[in-house]
């Protein structure tokens, strides 16, 4: 379909997620983001908790969080609006080994249960293979399969 069509179903999720927060509190954040009322608790609960959020956390000063909790918010915010697509750059970048799992498996179970398409940008994919079944790397300004471009030189 023309991207034209696609208004709203593409979420992206910048690499420094400090950078894509932009209202002062964890509830006006991902309201904001999802398109619904900051007074609407419930869906603000509910976005945390897809994320494995605590809804306590929902009146929390987004400088009062850790960057795998910043992260997490950004998605709660942007999961909320029910894309088709995410697309994430760089997702495990300042986030812990354990947390890292946690997220993975997040991600994993989110495109399994719901059909999201994952897109992961990333330059290491260690640890990425359950949530990304198919890499591609871009050499020369072309997608190429990760084995074609592994012949082929950087």
């Amino acid at each position: 379909r023309p991207a034209r069509e696609q208004h709203g179903q593409v979420a992206v999720a910048f690499q420094a997620a400090r950078l894509q927060l932009m209202r002062p509190r964890v509830d006006l954040e991902v309201a904001s983001a999802a398109g619904f009322s900051p007074g609407d608790r419930r869906r603000i609960t509910e976005a945390l908790a897809t994320v494995g959020l605590d809804g306590s956390l929902a009146r929390r000063r987004i400088d009062q969080l850790s960057g795998g909790q910043m992260r997490r918010v950004v998605l709660a915010g942007l999961l909320a609006r029910r894309p088709r697509v995410l697309i994430l750059d760089e997702p495990l970048a300042g986030v812990d080994a354990v947390n890292q799992g946690k997220l993975l498996r997040l991600l994993e179970d989110l495109r399994r249960d719901t059909g999201l398409t994952v897109v992961v940008i990333s330059h290491d994919f260690v640890g990425l293979q359950g949530l990304c079944p198919r890499i591609l790397h871009l050499n020369g300004g072309v997608l190429e399969p990760a084995s074609a471009a592994a012949g082929g030189g950087a």
